[in-house]
């Protein structure tokens, strides 16, 4: 299986024994038909003197050459040479793939290709086979993968090749606006979990990133902005359309929404997203939750939640479910409320399913209720989460109305680590 390093620099000779020059690239073709998971090599890339010789892969005569020896016969003398010209769908192995970030899309993570290895098919023909990401790599476009990599072995080093499918990457767009080589996979970066999508777009370039969202549906970027940090969240939002950027708001949380417009740098620009949105309740939501001061439980709360009258039986609760089509991320309890409008506890959804017919929901509440006001500290509503189990932290006014919940993973966001982040997104 020979390598792109191991094949960049041989001479060639034509089929009479004259120089032609020395290989620089190889080209492979990326469309369909012709492409396919493995892309053939269409063309190679010969440096004559100053010109640069683009040879179709056909003329190649021994293609063992290529690994064995210092040179690669042609098929025919060079006065009977022609060469072709770079067509739309050619990528060139070293100018457009060694070097640059891919995407590894079964790993969830952006990679730099040191290597490129290729294969023989049963034609004859040679294929792009995968790339090698691993440190070895590096060592062998320099000569230096047979002296070191047996030395390190002896210190504990395992030097293994890490080798990623061609069929499972996918070419990003260079950082100086280059093409973009292959379609971006959105059916499986789709299917990818939040967290995990969130840290491709964590480890991209602000052009690869506009390369991904623009592929991706408005709910998928809300759920992996969600799970970002909220600086990197807001420069996504900040590279959009205004009219882009208010889609994916209104598929947020609205704490979350309110967390990553608050990051943005322009206010004026956080406002053209707000008065963009098509609910004007959602926006003045969202507002009123950037009036808060950080680190508070009013800038964290969560406003997406159910709150029906206590005087609600449990049958009449889960058709009231259903009629609202109230799905919350945070559907774990309904909220009660009095006459008044004041909270008066919380049941878990559990217990309304089981209990059924006509109990009346306020005879499910037990034990007393813990509540916050919206300027109570984080910690302080860490503090009381951790005393009462709590899986999530009512907020209300001076009045006792609910305004909204703090759950444990808004409160884990604020108190962990950054270093834990950090890990999370390796």
């Amino acid at each position: 299986m020979p390598y792109l390093s191991q094949i960049i620099g041989k001479r060639v000779l034509d089929s009479v024994g004259q120089p032609m020059g020395r290989i620089s690239d190889l080209a492979i073709t990326i469309e369909e038909p012709f492409g396919g998971e493995f892309p053939p090599v269409t063309l190679v890339l010969v440096k004559a003197g100053d010109a640069h010789l683009r040879l179709r892969w056909e003329m190649i005569a021994d293609i063992s050459s290529l690994e064995r020896g210092n040179v690669c016969l042609l098929d025919q003398p060079r006065a009977r040479v022609t060469v072709g010209r770079e067509k739309e769908g050619e990528v060139y192995l070293k100018r457009d793939v060694l070097d640059k970030q891919i995407l590894d899309v079964s790993n969830a993570r952006m990679v730099r290709v040191n290597d490129v290895f290729l294969i023989e098919d049963k034609d004859e023909n040679l294929r792009a086979a995968g790339v090698d990401v691993s440190f070895r790599g590096l060592l062998r476009r320099v000569r230096l993968e047979h002296a070191l990599v047996p030395l390190a072995r002896k210190f504990g080093a395992k030097m293994t090749r890490q080798h990623i499918p061609w069929n499972q990457v996918e070419v990003m767009r260079g950082e100086n606006g280059g093409r973009i080589v292959s379609k971006l996979p959105t059916d499986k970066l789709s299917r990818l979990h939040p967290t995990d999508l969130a840290a491709i777009v964590t480890q991209m370039s602000p052009t690869q990133r506009a390369a991904l969202i623009e592929t991706l549906d408005d709910e998928t970027v809300a759920l992996a902005l969600e799970e970002a940090d909220d600086e990197v969240a807001a420069d996504v939002l900040s590279d959009l359309d205004v009219e882009r950027a208010a889609d994916i708001i209104e598929e947020m949380d609205p704490d979350e929404a309110a967390d990553v417009l608050g990051e943005m740098d322009d206010p004026a620009a956080a406002n053209a997203i707000l008065e963009h949105l098509d609910d004007p309740e959602e926006a003045a939501d969202i507002k009123h939750l950037l009036s808060y001061e950080d680190d508070t439980a009013g800038a964290h709360m969560n406003t997406d939640i159910v709150l029906v009258p206590e005087t609600f039986s449990c049958d009449e609760a889960i058709a009231h479910l259903r009629r609202e089509d109230a799905t919350p991320e945070n559907l774990h309890s309904l909220f009660l409320e009095d006459e008044s409008g004041r909270l008066t506890g919380a049941v878990s959804l559990a217990q309304v399913v089981l209990s059924g017919g006509e109990t009346p929901l306020k005879l499910l509440l037990d034990g007393d209720l813990i509540t916050v006001d919206p300027q109570a500290s984080v910690i302080e509503c860490a503090k009381l989460v951790a005393k009462y189990d709590l899986m999530a932290l009512p907020v209300v006014d001076f009045n006792g109305a609910l305004l909204g919940i703090v759950t444990v993973d808004d409160i884990l966001d604020e108190i962990a680590p950054e270093s834990w982040a950090a890990r999370a997104r390796e």
